[in-house]
């Protein structure tokens, strides 16, 4: 993964801020942290994050009630799937842990809620697959 993609996503994110409460964006996070994950520069690697860090700043400003237990699990699988620690191949397992994981908690969830939660796994797919496209290199 390069900046420049991320830098696109990211820009598509902040600049829909205004327009959507502060619950909707737990996707477009975790899409984002997983992008950032990916990125080969490490100089890139951290200004991604503390990019990410801004629109979570903002986020927080939002009087939206807190996120459902569900949607704080689902995030939480998702951020322990998206871990840039260990091999690649570790890292893998992780994220197809963390996928399954998220699909129970969504079976769980409302009806409303189940379509957001799922949504944490397009990240971590990302992850996968670019991680096994490393690893055949």
């Amino acid at each position: 993964m390069d900046y420049e993609q991320f830098r696109a996503r990211y820009q598509q994110v902040f600049d829909s801020i205004e327009s959507q409460p502060a619950a909707h964006f737990a996707p477009s996070l975790a899409q984002l942290r997983a992008m950032a994950a990916a990125i080969q520069s490490p100089k890139d690697r951290r200004r991604a994050e503390n990019q990410i860090a801004t629109i979570g700043d903002v986020l927080s400003y939002d009087d939206e009630p807190p996120l459902s237990p569900a949607m704080v699990n689902a995030v939480r699988a998702h951020d322990r799937g998206s871990a840039d620690a260990g091999t690649p191949a570790e890292r893998i397992a992780r994220a197809e842990s963390a996928t399954i994981e998220i699909g129970r908690i969504a079976d769980t969830a409302g009806p409303a809620e189940q379509a957001a939660i799922l949504d944490l796994n397009e990240p971590l797919y990302m992850l996968i697959m670019s991680l096994e496209s490393a690893e055949s290199r």
